[in-house]
């Protein structure tokens, strides 16, 4: 048939004006089109038929109030669809179309009937899947032929509508076809472009992909979720967001159980579509379908009102959060990323102790401590509020989901932070007070609230931290009447956690370790040798067994232990590259290899334990150089996330790799095993040899001894080195505003390096001090000075120096140095009161003295020795005669470093 330009023109807008749903302008079109074309009375009418049923909905949509948001709660089994219209409203419509069948062309009739099928099923007709099937019956679908324009959308519309009469009719595979070819179709046809093919296509794919998941083929599921997706990159931006929030939901959670049964497979060998899912593809999905489904969310998502929760973000930051937990830590900007994903979250919520619990275990881990203690306070506030609520009787027991709903923490979910809470203030924070309050707060929740349930953890961690905020404040007890009943409860603790947990080998070290600091050898070791039988790589329990034999002055044995200790560690390093293990246990590794090396001194004498030194120096560098993973993009940051299509992620062999290139120091990220850092090469050019120490020191420690005072050169320490060498040059000045700021871990960690390598150089000038090599040892104070001038032992060593050389009023100032940096600094008090002993006052020296056994010398063999000598003096032989015994067992049971100096309280 041959039509007018006229015509064709008419024809050309109309259809344009039917892929908008411009209803207003259907009539006049109608008119026109019928005017220039006689035969295209078909069209006209199925198009007005079009108007009449899109009018109807809209009317019916806004009489019962019904928005896309209902579909925010849909689930595989309930899947919310727009009210039905009732019949009457179009029937003319339908009659006058019926009636004009058999004047239009083939291909008009079958468009027709396809509008004619989409009719029938919006209505509230009894007959009306009968009727959709009468009207599709002569339809091929989808047609051989795929037509252009607006009548490509109308069979992605009979597709559609055959599927959810299918659906209706319980024939569920067949209706996932029929969508599935959708999707086939729309793909093939990427030009294709209108809002009535979006409408439909989004219809169809996601009511298949909610299928897919009734019928528990999660596999199938995941694959029709990236269709899904991909195909929403190329529509409006507001597009039905509710929809794409429901789909990111059920997606996020499809690709969380695909990773976790990932492993199982692989190991398995299996050969199905499972294996075409790979971990680290599943984990760059994961976090962009969270940057997704976070955006929908929060477009259709207003803040709550008065005694409203908004539980869908609740449900979301949990999934997130858990998610998190199954990837993986990441690195740091990922760590900071989770933590602004939670604040946004907290401005979509008011004051919910959800996300207060959440923000908190986050902003530990990432290490923002002083954050940490506000969220914790606010969380413990809220718990505190929920608990006088429940004692009310309003609060009846709850399932999970209505929890999440109603914004509810179960008293599990607070004891856990409570817990948490006592090792943040211990280990962290220094704060032993407030880490018992948290632990016996926990333990009363336990034991209130928590019987029946399993809790072995909860408790033995409880009685754990318990156990180590005692020990922390008897040893830093001043009154001494205070510290015996102290380190009992300590015991006690320690005992109750291992009753809770016996096979939890950081219970008896925690036992081995408090008693070691009591001085009760033969049960410490046999405590320490249980914490080996349960796990026999533990380096602190290793190092702790060494210690406790150089106590008993067997050091043969104690430097045989060392040996086979060390080599139970990730971080022997002639056999990884220092970066398979934790930093920690890095830290735990170097400091068994200083007591290996003052053991040494202690067998061989200083000349050989030279020999060491430099290893150490070495080894430092590697434990302390930065983590690569410190750097490099945030795999969980919304703002750079990489918004592309999702069908790069699936692989078709194990030989194949995420589209781009892992971010550097990202979880993704594969870590050289060439070597841990430049710097540890590189060493020996910084005048690490300390046979040959640097010539450019500075002169801060000279000046004690002399008028002069030089301006010193501000060299570069090797800890801050060793991480500008290992980022490639990357600074603090150099990083992106928002992050300049460090944590609280790291200026902790950087805390611990500086004060590790001072003791190594302090170590080495303890050497050079006992050879009689005073320049250099001098030396090698001065560069301790360097690395951490308010170290008081550096000021100690110094004192030490001076005295070995006779000026001892130098060696007086720079012991004063050290009790102005640490007023209860022991060995200092302990040659302040030797001094004034030998200067012959007494009374100053008996008070000295007399402070610091009573305070933290109370285990210092020299500081009772010399009390006992002044007693001596003063003719108090009786006192005397107890001073130099309780010196002498001090002394026989002294190891080679201080068991808490050397060990570590909290194991993580």
């Amino acid at each position: 048939m041959n039509l007018s330009p006229k015509a064709l023109s008419i024809e050309r807008d109309f259809q344009n004006a039917r892929s908008k749903a411009n209803y207003a302008s259907f009539p006049e079109f109608a008119r026109r089109y019928v005017k220039h074309n006689k035969d295209g009375v078909v069209l006209a009418n199925t198009a007005l038929l079009e108007m009449a049923v899109g009018e109807a909905e809209l009317k019916e949509q806004k009489a019962q109030q019904w928005t896309q948001s209902a579909s925010l709660d849909d689930t595989p089994e309930a899947i919310a669809n727009s009210p039905l219209i009732k019949s009457h409203t179009i029937r003319d419509a339908v009659e006058k179309l019926e009636s004009v069948l058999g004047r239009g062309t083939e291909e008009h009739q079958e468009y027709a009937a396809i509008v004619l099928a989409r009719a029938a099923l919006a209505t509230d007709a009894p007959d009306r899947l009968q009727r959709v099937a009468h009207y599709l019956q002569n339809i091929q679908l989808p047609p051989a032929r795929i037509p252009m324009g607006y009548n490509f959308a109308l069979v992605i519309c009979g597709l559609t509508v055959k599927g959810m009469t299918l659906e209706e009719e319980g024939r569920i595979s067949e209706a996932i076809v029929s969508y599935d070819n959708i999707g086939v179709l729309v793909g093939s046809n990427p030009n294709e472009r209108s809002d009535e093919l979006n409408s439909w296509t989004e219809h169809a794919l996601y009511r298949a992909s909610m299928l897919k998941l009734r019928q528990g083929d999660h596999l199938a599921a995941i694959r029709s979720f990236r269709t899904y997706h991909n195909m929403a990159l190329q529509w409006p931006s507001q597009f039905r967001l509710s929809r794409r929030a429901t789909v990111y939901r059920h997606f996020s959670a499809a690709l969380s159980s695909a990773l976790r049964s990932q492993t199982s497979y692989s190991v398995n060998g299996s050969t199905d579509d499972q294996s075409q899912f790979y971990a680290a593809d599943l984990s760059v999905e994961i976090a962009q379908i969270h940057a997704y489904w976070e955006d929908a969310l929060y477009a259709v998502t207003p803040f709550p009102k008065a005694n409203e929760k908004n539980w869908r973000v609740l449900v979301m930051i949990e999934q997130i959060v858990d998610d998190r937990k199954l990837i993986g830590q990441g690195n740091d900007a990922d760590k900071r990323a989770l933590v602004e994903t939670i604040y946004r979250a907290s401005q979509k919520t008011f004051q919910s102790p959800r996300i207060l619990r959440f923000l908190f275990f986050a902003l530990v881990e990432m290490g923002q401590y002083d954050e940490a203690v506000l969220a914790l306070k606010s969380y413990l506030d809220l718990a505190e509020i929920n608990l006088k609520v429940r004692s009310t009787g309003v609060n009846e027991v709850l399932t999970h989901e209505q929890r999440v709903r109603q914004d509810v923490e179960s008293d599990y979910d607070v004891t856990t932070v409570m817990v948490e809470g006592s090792r943040l203030y211990g280990k962290e924070l220094e704060n032993p007070t407030e880490a018992l309050k948290c632990a016996e707060r926990a333990l009363v929740n336990i034991r209130q609230y928590l019987q029946g349930e399993d809790t072995q953890e909860l408790l033995f961690n409880a009685y754990r931290f318990q156990g180590v905020a005692y020990s922390l404040l008897g040893s830093q007890a001043h009154e001494p009447e205070k510290r015996p009943s102290l380190f009992a409860k300590a015991i006690e603790s320690f005992e109750k956690a291992i009753e809770a947990s016996p096979e939890s080998f950081d219970g008896h070290y925690h036992l081995a370790l408090q008693l070691s600091e009591m001085r009760e050898i033969s049960k410490a070791v046999a405590a320490v040798k249980q914490s080996l039988s349960l796990n026999p790589s533990h380096i602190p329990s290793w190092h702790l067994l060494a210690l406790l034999l150089t106590s008993q002055k067997d050091y043969e044995r104690a430097a045989n232990i060392c040996s086979v200790g060390l080599k139970e560690s990730e971080w022997d390093f002639p056999q990884t590259d220092g970066f398979s293990a934790s930093q920690l246990e890095g830290e735990e590794y170097l400091a068994f290899r200083i007591t290996q090396a003052a053991l040494h001194d202690q067998i061989h004498g200083p000349e050989s334990a030279l020999e060491p030194q430099e290893a150490l120096f070495v080894l430092y560098t590697k434990v302390f150089a930065a983590d690569p993973s410190s750097f490099g993009e945030s795999l969980y940051d919304i703002q750079n996330v990489r918004r592309r299509d999702q069908s790069d992620i699936e692989q078709s062999g194990p030989s194949s790799t995420v589209t781009g290139r892992p971010r550097a120091g990202s979880i993704l990220s594969v870590r050289s095993r060439s070597g841990a850092s430049d710097i540890g090469q590189n060493l020996n050019s910084n005048g690490s040899n300390l046979d040959i120490p640097k010539k450019n020191y500075a002169s801060s420690i000279n000046s004690v001894g002399s008028s002069g005072s030089k301006k010193r050169s501000k060299l570069i320490p090797p800890a801050a080195a060793a991480a500008a060498n290992t980022a490639g040059g990357k600074t603090l000045q150099n990083l992106p505003q928002a992050i300049q700021r460090p944590t609280g871990k790291s200026v902790l960690r950087i805390a611990r390096a500086n004060k590790v390598l001072a003791t190594l150089w302090l170590m080495s000038a303890s050497i050079f001090r006992r050879l009689d090599r005073m320049e250099e040892a001098l030396k090698a104070i001065e560069e301790a000075e360097r690395i951490d001038a308010s170290n008081p032992d550096v000021w100690y060593q110094l004192g030490l120096l001076y005295t070995a050389q006779g000026d001892h009023e130098t060696a007086s100032i720079s012991y004063s140095k050290a009790l102005a940096l640490a007023p209860y600094h022991v060995a200092c008090l302990t040659r302040v009161g030797r001094s004034y002993l030998e200067a012959g006052s007494v009374d100053m020296a008996e008070n000295a003295l007399e402070n610091t056994t009573k305070a933290q010398g109370w285990n210092s063999p020299e500081a009772w020795f010399y009390l006992g000598k002044v007693f001596e003096t003063s003719e108090r032989l009786s006192r005397a005669k107890e001073c130099f015994w309780y010196a002498l067992d001090l002394e026989q049971s002294r190891p080679v470093r201080e068991f808490t100096e050397a060990l570590p309280r909290y194991l993580f």
